[in-house]
């Protein structure tokens, strides 16, 4: 009976369901603060560019619905005797009770072809949704997973509108990115001092075999951040002096935070101390100054990653 009960312990961990990594919500993640549903901005400057991605998260608190619409103006809720909705150049959908996400779009009160995914959601859950932009369509990631590519019906620059409704508590939602060259190399304005944080939003390729961030002080490499799929491991360390400095990684217990044909955002928080490194707002590393943080000056990305967004706070 002992050597059975051993036997479903260990089947137990390592084929039954995996417990869901914490999130961590402070100012250093933004999830500490909320925005009001409905949700209705307008996007500001140059509109959606091709490149640019547009990121809704938040947790789920019904069991009805929720939608976010991408619409060519602020006439989004049908009143009764009112004026006729905006065109929703593309509308998201969410069927939280029936398990499913749709897809459409609705010009000059016409719907046109519906497209759907199997998605189960239920109370307290938190989501990402995420809408990149490519002249042609748009590329829709649930869960950091591409589940849909949408052709646009008119051009994407009639879009000026982004709206969320229904049974959702919104963290944030932002737009950003570009195309960008890698290998990546920026210069950080002011150095990355205490309290600064590094946001890099990427895309893992199919057969990626490893990306590297480097930060730099001048000549000296400061930190090395490695990624390497085929060993799961993310390696820190430092070359100074043109000597390479000891090498950590994350312990045999911790999960690899990085999927291949998945996005990621990871958050890099300069500490008095220490870097904190935090992979979709889940902790998962740290990496103690070695020269102090206010010299480092210059950012380098290179390897198997296609960026998605860069950008300093």
């Amino acid at each position: 009976v002992f050597a059975c009960l051993q036997m479903a312990s260990f089947l137990r961990r390592f084929f039954g369901p995996k417990k869901p990594r914490l999130t961590r919500k402070d100012s250093i993640t933004g999830r500490n603060k909320t925005l009001g549903v409905p949700y209705l901005s307008r996007l500001e400057g140059n509109q959606l560019q091709p490149g640019q991605s547009l990121i809704v998260r938040g947790v789920i608190t019904g069991t009805d619905s929720f939608v976010v619409n991408l619409t060519s103006g602020p006439i989004v809720e049908a009143e009764e005797g009112g004026e006729i909705l905006d065109n929703r150049l593309l509308s998201i959908r969410c069927d939280i009770s029936k398990n499913r996400i749709c897809f459409n779009a609705c010009v000059d009160g016409e719907w046109g072809k519906e497209g759907a995914i199997k998605q189960h959601y239920k109370v307290n859950d938190e989501f990402d949704l995420r809408i990149r932009c490519f002249d042609d369509q748009f590329h829709i990631y649930v869960e950091h997973r591409l589940v849909a590519k949408f052709a646009h019906y008119v051009p994407m620059n009639n879009i000026s509108h982004v709206y969320v409704n229904g049974d959702v508590m919104l963290y944030g939602v932002s737009w950003e990115g570009k195309f960008y060259s890698v290998p990546y190399a920026a210069d950080i304005p002011g150095n990355f001092y205490s309290g600064r944080r590094l946001f890099v939003s990427g895309l893992v390729p199919k057969g990626a075999k490893q990306f590297t961030i480097d930060f730099y002080a001048n000549a000296e490499l400061a930190c090395r951040i490695k990624a390497v799929f085929p060993t799961k491991k993310v390696l820190r360390t430092s070359r100074l002096n043109d000597r390479w400095g000891p090498e950590e990684r994350l312990g045999v217990d911790q999960e690899f935070p990085f999927k291949r044909k998945q996005t990621f955002d990871l958050l890099i928080f300069c500490s008095e101390n220490k870097f904190e490194m935090l992979v979709n707002d889940c902790p998962f590393a740290s990496f103690d100054h070695r020269i102090p943080a206010n010299q480092i000056n210059k950012l380098s990305i290179e390897g198997d990653i296609s960026l998605l967004g860069v950008h300093l706070k």
